[in-house]
């Protein structure tokens, strides 16, 4: 039996430690990881009966651990106790869930809860197998789940490319990112008003794309730090599009002499 934690802030982990050793003596040892690579590592390694993952942190994040270790281990429970409860990361776990066979136990806490709370979770998580969610943050799991496009999409709007990028880059005709981006924004504006008599002047109001992405920061679907990361991947994109375009339109000048 173990409990194992992933948290890159050495005080704080250092805490949970202390903590989980005091309060579930039962279930020792306490395992530590100082980064996701670490947690997939030892989680495969030592199967523990818990794991306490950090969302943010350096290289693979608390989410995609979690993920690369459902694969292996499906019956892992995980608590993601994070201070960024952004819902790109709800969104994302609910996605891993649906996709493990049976759904694990877990649990989704700030970490600013009283440590009364915490200890609640883990014993209904570790002890019951019973899934927990933040009262805060209920709402966010509820609302109409992104898909990878949707989610991608969002980043895509935030760094300014046009529907013809998009469609190159997810390999789609325009008309399909058109359709798709429609999805999107009806998720986004569910309180959009449809069929009344504000509907054809908000449509002149706004402008969509840009409504999106206040709308995704509002939210938290976007963050700076996953924000960047995509800049930087679409910036390799960028250039090696850059090549296939001028490739093509060498080709498609040829064939007109």
């Amino acid at each position: 039996m173990s409990i194992l934690i992933a948290e890159d802030n050495v005080a704080q982990r250092s805490y949970l430690k202390e903590l989980l050793e005091r309060e579930f003596a039962g279930h020792a040892p306490v395992i530590e990881a100082a980064d996701g690579e670490e947690a997939v590592e030892l989680a495969l390694k030592q199967r523990p009966e818990l794991c306490v993952f950090d969302i943010q942190m350096p290289g693979l994040s608390g989410v995609k651990a979690a993920r690369t270790i459902w694969r292996e281990f499906p019956a892992a429970r995980v608590i993601f106790w994070t201070q960024f409860p952004h819902e790109v990361y709800i969104n994302e776990i609910r996605k891993i869930i649906r996709s493990v066979d049976p759904p694990p136990a877990y649990g989704f806490i700030h970490k600013n809860n009283p440590e009364s709370r915490f200890l609640r979770f883990v014993a209904a998580v570790l002890e019951d197998g019973a899934d927990m969610i933040d009262p805060a943050f209920k709402d966010s799991f509820k609302r109409p789940l992104l898909t990878e496009f949707e989610s991608e999409a969002l980043y895509y709007l935030a760094l300014g490319l046009s529907n013809w990028a998009i469609a190159r880059k997810c390999s789609l005709s325009l008309r399909g990112v058109e359709s798709r981006l429609a999805t999107l924004y009806e998720k986004l504006f569910v309180s959009t008003p449809e069929g009344t008599p504000h509907e054809s002047y908000d449509k002149l109001a706004y402008n969509v794309r840009t409504r999106a992405f206040f709308e995704a920061l509002r939210r938290g679907l976007i963050n700076n730090d996953e924000l960047e990361k995509a800049e930087r991947d679409l910036e390799a994109w960028i250039e090696r599009d850059r090549k296939r375009f001028l490739d093509e339109e060498k080709k498609s000048g040829k064939g007109k002499q």
